[in-house]
């Protein structure tokens, strides 16, 4: 692409983050448009241009949208989410922007539709993309290493067994570094790949599976056992909600997929469940001062 800046919404965040430090690695241009001006320059320094406003601002929309090549569109789970990045969206396709990458949900929240307000609100974004006279892609990341799985590791690590609601439903992980990836390829590269893409792991574990492993890595039985199905409080928030129905999706076996997405672009294996523990694991030993 030319050297225009990518304008990046959900920068402070997790998988911003990760995507913002790939693209300046690259010397590619890069604005990010923050409520938490502040948090994103103590974040990146001057490596970035920070445009501060807000999605229900059109006027800082506006501005933090001119100039700008490609747009990369992250927002987290939010009553919002829909309204919020179709005003991007649209904004950037009034500054003349090229090309749109998004982050979406999980394949399995957004087909069929009506099982997820998260995966619904998705595959509404989805459907303006798909209005819109500009190239586009939207990728779908299958279930994060980096979230579910770094909790299940927390929880062992602290002595305590693996509850799930299903043991035995397998879930096709991803490393948040590899979603990264192949937004930043997306972001560059001649032409984006598809409409969208399914993003998962090497292969499918169970939460068994993982409560093996890490009882071989942790040298002590991780005991693994059932928990009560999911369900939010009637006046939980739309994220509590949203992760109950994650949760009961995953243990209807939902998540159990993988593709060769990741591969195809990056022309290696995605990162897998196995490595991530020995990585999760040794960082822990060393902020512990301890062997791993």
């Amino acid at each position: 692409m030319s050297g225009l800046p990518i304008l990046v919404t959900g920068a402070t965040g997790r998988l911003g983050r990760l995507i913002v430090e790939r693209l300046t690695a690259t010397g590619q241009p890069v604005r990010v448009f923050t409520r938490r001006p502040d948090a994103a320059r103590k974040l990146f320094g001057s490596a970035v241009e920070i445009a501060a406003g807000d999605y229900a601002d059109g006027a800082s929309l506006a501005a933090a949208c001119g100039g700008i090549g490609h747009l990369l569109l992250l927002s987290p789970i939010s009553a919002a989410l829909a309204v919020d990045q179709i005003a991007v969206a649209d904004a950037a396709v009034a500054a003349g922007i090229r090309r749109i990458v998004k982050i979406s949900g999980s394949n399995w929240t957004i087909e069929p539709p009506g099982n997820s307000i998260s995966g619904d609100a998705h595959a509404a974004v989805e459907h303006h993309l798909g209005t819109l006279s500009i190239e586009h892609v939207s990728l779908r990341p299958n279930a994060w290493m980096q979230v579910s799985l770094a909790n299940t590791i927390a929880q062992a690590l602290a002595g305590h067994p693996v509850l799930e609601i299903n043991p035995d439903a397998g879930i096709g992980y991803i490393d948040a570094r590899d979603i990264a990836g192949v937004a930043v390829h997306q972001l560059l590269a001649g032409e984006v790949a598809g409409k969208t893409l399914n993003l998962t792991g090497p292969q499918v574990v169970t939460p068994r599976q993982v409560a093996a492993l890490l009882s071989t890595a942790l040298r002590r039985p991780v005991a693994i056992g059932e928990r009560a199905s999911a369900a939010a409080a009637p006046d939980a928030d739309v994220e509590h909600r949203a992760v109950a129905q994650f949760a009961t999706l995953i243990a209807a076996g939902r998540a159990a997929t993988t593709t060769d997405a990741v591969a195809a672009l990056l022309g290696r294996a995605p990162r897998g469940v196995e490595a991530f523990i020995s990585e999760y694991l040794a960082a822990e030993a060393a902020l512990a001062g301890q062997d791993p």
